[in-house]
């Protein structure tokens, strides 16, 4: 009997060790996946996106490049990685901004896309990857889906604010705004290689412009909850 508790006990702790080290190299895994994707957010800040390979990554992540082709098989998916990260980044950034003092919803919609150009222009790896010229097609696919969430907090930052109107499809609406006011932001970035002052005036009137086809020029202010 005790020589088959014995039996057990060392079963049990040789199960504990190999659990111990599979989840130490599934975290030694997800460390070198993040500088992998840090190192090419690095890159977009200094080189053009299509300069880059993952040879560059690896090299620049200090990781050789037979083990960075073990979490990625190519460059783009890299990018992908970094994409997502900064898209839960900008969206974390336009949830701080505060309209309380907006007089009416196109201050505040102006707000919002002033905030959008200074994110951009403060992030230049974001700037390449999400907005630029060379920005690759399966990363501007994907990015249409986060221009829905960044739709739908502008939407809810207004209704804070103000009392909307009752929209045949209001998601669609306030998604094809973000998409104007992205058109102006890439313009500028192929024009001046950063989102101007000027064109980030012309991206508020225009946005603004598209959504009084939908809202009154006067909203009624939000009730207290």
């Amino acid at each position: 009997m005790s020589e088959r508790k014995a039996k057990a006990g060392t079963i049990r702790t040789d199960r504990r060790r190999v659990g111990g080290s599979a989840r130490r190299t599934q975290e030694r895994g997800r460390t070198r996946r993040a500088i992998l994707v840090e190192a090419s957010r690095k890159l977009l800040r200094e080189r053009e996106i299509d300069e880059i390979s993952l040879t560059d990554v690896a090299d620049a992540a200090g990781i050789p490049k037979s083990s960075a082709y073990h979490f990625f098989s190519h460059v783009l998916e890299v990018f992908e990685a970094a994409a997502s990260d900064m898209e839960t980044e900008i969206l974390k950034d336009l949830d701080g901004l505060s309209m309380a003092d907006c007089a009416d919803w196109r201050q505040a919609v102006t707000r919002f896309v002033g905030r959008g150009a200074a994110f951009f222009n403060a992030n230049r790896d974001a700037m390449q990857l999400l907005i630029g010229p060379k920005t690759p097609s399966a990363i501007k696919l994907k990015d249409r889906q986060n221009d829905f969430a960044i739709a739908g907090q502008l939407k809810d930052q207004i209704s804070r604010n103000f009392e909307l109107p009752e929209l045949a499809d209001t998601p669609e609406i306030f998604f094809r705004a973000i998409e104007i006011a992205d058109l102006f932001f890439g313009l500028s970035v192929i024009r001046h290689g950063r989102i101007t002052d000027a064109f980030t005036d012309e991206a508020g009137r225009a946005t603004c412009a598209y959504l009084s086809l939908y809202l009154p020029v006067v909203l009624p202010r939000a009730r207290p909850a």
